[in-house]
């Protein structure tokens, strides 16, 4: 039998959290907006100066139960989570009580000060019922977070979920303080950007776009997508239930698959209506944009007095330099105001 046609919890039983990710796609209650740190490269511009808003106890454990019924793997992202955590824990410990709780939460590890928190906090949320971890790596977390942390972090997860459960590299300290090196250091850092290049939204779109060269606006249409290669000009993988690669339901219970765009509301009707009704028939934005991608988004600006650049580094970029410009005319839409605004 194909592993994709079992139940996701049956996967995670087989394969463990971290292949499953891939065989079943994932779905996410983003947390907060707050991070305690500010990478260059965050899609959501999440940072330490957000509203100190997280989501409530009830809304928390409803969210994680809608999210269970799409059959992915759930998992509790942001920002960083972590800085709620008894807020955090008690909503898992409610979920896993009504046979809903998460499969997994992200972090950056920055909480990881001593084995003997980490390993408590660990084996508390396991008891909760989450079955694993994704622990952050690269050059834009390791500019805030220190080896350390972040070695423990992941030592003391192999150790208590099982190294299948850890959505994480086995990365040494001497290659995590090179990460650390390159994130400190501007020259090396535009380096990094120009060959391992982020979608250039939200907080990327205002620190990293600048790395990258411009291209011409014919040349873009064809650009990938966030998590998808792009079949035209047009975005619809990103918004397709059947084809979309994460599903996002923030504290205010927005839902977002790309990241500042929102698609439903999940106090107006249930994730899983959206999921079955599809994303476009309530909001013709949603519909431009998988038909015609940010190409549809620029006429309309030019429309309002935006004047385009002679180029963009990225499709996505040019999406995201359009729709600050119309947010103020479409709120509902390009939002939430965390992801737009600088810190």
């Amino acid at each position: 039998m194909d592993i994709k046609l079992l139940p996701v919890d049956e996967v995670i039983e087989s394969v463990g959290v971290a292949q499953a990710i891939g065989i079943k796609k994932v779905a996410s209650l983003l947390f907060t907006y707050r991070c305690t740190i500010a990478c260059k490269h965050c899609l959501f511009s999440c940072g330490p100066q957000r509203p100190d808003i997280s989501v409530s106890l009830e809304d928390g454990v409803e969210f994680l139960r809608q999210l269970r019924l799409t059959d992915r793997v759930i998992h509790i992202a942001g920002g960083e989570a972590m800085m709620y955590y008894r807020r955090m824990l008690k909503i898992c410990q409610s979920a896993n009580e009504q046979g809903c709780a998460p499969h997994f939460f992200e972090t950056n590890a920055s909480w990881c000060v001593n084995d003997k928190v980490t390993h408590k906090r660990y084996e508390e949320l396991k008891k909760a019922g989450l079955k694993g971890v994704l622990i952050s790596a690269d050059a834009y977390h390791q500019a805030f977070v220190s080896p350390a942390r972040r070695f423990r972090a992941y030592v003391l997860a192999v150790e208590i979920f099982g190294r299948e459960n850890v959505a994480a590299g086995d990365i040494s300290l001497e290659s995590l303080a090179e990460y650390r090196k390159i994130g400190l250091d501007e020259e090396l850092l535009k380096s990094y950007a120009q060959n391992h290049p982020p979608k250039l939204t939200g907080r990327a779109g205002e620190e990293l776009a600048k790395f990258v060269p411009n291209r011409s606006l014919d040349s873009l249409a064809l650009d990938p997508l966030w998590a998808s290669a792009s079949e035209n000009e047009g975005c619809l993988p990103e918004f397709d239930p059947e084809r979309m690669w994460e599903i996002h339901i923030d504290p205010y219970g927005n839902i977002q698959t790309c990241c500042g765009i929102i698609i439903g509301d999940i106090h107006k009707k249930p994730l899983t209506e959206y999921m079955k009704d599809g994303f476009l028939a309530d909001n013709d934005l949603i519909k431009m944009v998988c038909e015609r991608g940010p190409f549809g988004y620029l006429e309309i600006a030019m429309q309002l007095g935006y004047k385009p650049e002679n180029g963009y580094p990225q499709k996505c970029n040019l999406c995201w330099e359009v729709r600050k410009f119309l947010r103020p005319y479409f709120l509902e839409t390009f939002g939430p105001a965390e992801i737009y605004e600088k810190q």
